[in-house]
């Protein structure tokens, strides 16, 4: 089946990967498949080269490669054809042009849930994208990401020439993230259905409930919120 654990397996297995100089390229072409070897500035490597080779006119390179390491991850986890359709219908390295595929598939949220892939913007919209990366994880406060082409500082850093696991406060980050949403094999329920459930007990209760509900995609403190809502209505 097509779920988001495949796509984060193969992104995790990408961290501390480093961006080639074009120097070691040049002398060695194959230094891309290295995983730190070769560190440079010019923004060569494997994920843009791959993606370039599947997709010519599209995806660059050497480019600004974050997009890239989104849609290389989505193939080598499921394949070409199964990748752009998770992806909204396409590949490509313009982050732009990347969430108004999700936002055409009506498929474009201001929440996370795992397996997401995280747009960050300079005015909220599509149109200010410039920054992706991989939600691998989501809890009360913070969604955790994988991205390409960022650094390990503690904020947004585009064109930071390796691959890093980071986290964000989702309070902090409201209006200025979009989240677009593939379409794994597996379905999401609405927030009421979910609120619902968690008054019946079904999730469990305390922390095991926000286990519960993490695991599963769902942002905890959305879904509390709604059971109260749901509550105090009686």
């Amino acid at each position: 089946m097509n779920t988001p654990d495949k796509v984060i397996k193969i992104a995790m297995n990408e961290v501390g990967y480093l961006e080639k100089s074009k120097i070691a390229y040049q002398k060695n072409p194959n230094v891309l498949y290295e995983k730190t070897a070769g560190a440079g500035q010019d923004n060569y490597t494997k994920y843009g080269k791959d993606m370039h080779k599947i997709y010519p006119s599209v995806m660059d390179f050497p480019a600004y490669w974050c997009d890239a390491f989104v849609d290389w991850c989505f193939y080598k986890a499921y394949g070409v054809t199964t990748a752009k359709s998770l992806l909204g219908g396409n590949f490509d390295d313009y982050t732009v042009a990347s969430c108004r595929m999700y936002q055409q598939k009506n498929a474009l949220y201001d929440y996370p849930v795992v397996g997401d892939q995280v747009f960050f913007t300079k005015n909220g919209n599509t149109s200010g994208c410039h920054h992706t990366g991989i939600v691998y994880k989501v809890d009360d406060k913070y969604f955790y990401t994988i991205e390409g082409n960022t650094s390990n500082a503690d904020k947004v850093v585009r064109n930071g020439g390796g691959v890093a696991k980071k986290k964000y406060s989702i309070a902090q980050q409201r209006n200025k993230v979009l989240f677009g949403r593939p379409k794994y094999d597996m379905k999401q329920k609405s927030l009421d259905e979910v609120a619902r459930e968690v008054i019946a007990g079904k999730w469990g209760t305390g922390s095991e409930r926000r286990a519960n509900l993490t695991d599963a995609g769902y942002n905890c403190a959305m879904v509390q919120a709604r059971v109260n809502e749901l509550l105090k209505k009686g």
